[in-house]
């Protein structure tokens, strides 16, 4: 069993589930999508990974849950074992259909979104584009994509995805890992970040950078009928909270938290406080 320093604990992660998609139909290489999945009950809930993360990112959020819900830990096209994109620039809309697909596959009608990071756009992006397939959402270090942004940083952006996963998951996790977390993160939890970077392929995460740099999630964000919290940490560097303020803003009747003395990643720094979060969101 694994202790976290804030007292939760996680037993060992599941193993690694496969749903077959159209792949035709989905512009994906071939049909297999991998997952990891726990709990039963009325509910469900899909748990959404960032762009240098996979389904392990969730390792003390979805046992958690489980306890309430089915919670299927989705791994994105392009990632663990699931399989790429057979186009080199998709949009988050094509992230969203297979994340619809898969729901369609495992015999789910609607499920809560928690997306973290890359995958709090393509929640949100979900819950716009297919409102009915949405319970609750919950969007952590929310991104709004790059789109918004000036050329000259998009193309910084783009050049440094390119560059930090050139030599691998295994550089990506030693070389990038403290940009994710506050300073002062116990190592313990930094052992955790660098194990779920590790496994990030180099065509799964530019593929994602590039659907991520034509993106701006506040076009979106009008549309979504969904209720939502916004969970930003104090210490974001990746998406700092002014990102978080801005899509608050733009969903209807979203609710804005920010988590003091917390980075990127809240799911693995302070899971504690993100899980009483997400439960009173949940209304569990």
């Amino acid at each position: 069993m694994i202790r976290h320093p804030d007292g939760t604990e996680a037993p060992p992660l599941p193993e690694t589930r496969f749903a077959e998609l159209d792949a035709a139909a989905l512009g994906l290489e071939h049909g297999r999508l991998s997952l990891m999945e726990a709990g039963e009950g009325p509910e469900t809930v899909l748990l959404m990974h960032g762009i240098g993360s996979n389904s392990t990112g969730w390792r003390f959020i979805l046992p958690a849950l489980a306890r309430r819900a089915r919670v299927i830990a989705w791994n994105a096209p392009g990632y663990w074992l699931s399989a790429d994109f057979a186009s080199d620039a998709p949009v988050a809309a094509d992230y969203a259909r297979v994340a619809v697909a898969l729901l369609d596959a495992l015999g789910v009608s609607r499920a809560h979104v928690v997306g973290s990071s890359f995958g709090s756009m393509i929640g949100a992006v979900m819950a716009a584009e297919h409102p009915a397939r949405v319970g609750r959402l919950a969007l952590l270090g929310s991104s709004r994509g790059q789109r918004w942004k000036p050329q000259a940083e998009r193309d910084r952006m783009l050049a440094m995805r390119r560059d930090t996963i050139a030599a691998g998951g295994m550089a990506l996790a030693r070389e990038r890992w403290r940009n994710l977390v506050a300073p002062g993160t116990a190592e313990s939890v930094g052992e955790w970040v660098r194990h779920t970077l590790s496994a990030t392929h180099a065509k799964g995460l530019l593929r994602s950078a590039r659907a991520s740099d034509v993106t701006d999630t506040l076009d979106f964000a009008p549309r979504i009928a969904a209720p939502t919290l916004i969970l930003v940490g104090s210490e974001d560097r990746v998406n700092p909270p002014d990102v978080s303020r801005a899509l608050a803003d733009a969903i209807p009747g979203a609710a804005l938290q920010v988590q003091e003395g917390v980075g990127h990643l809240a799911k693995l720094e302070a899971p504690a406080a993100t899980l009483a979060a997400l439960e009173r969101h949940l209304g569990w």
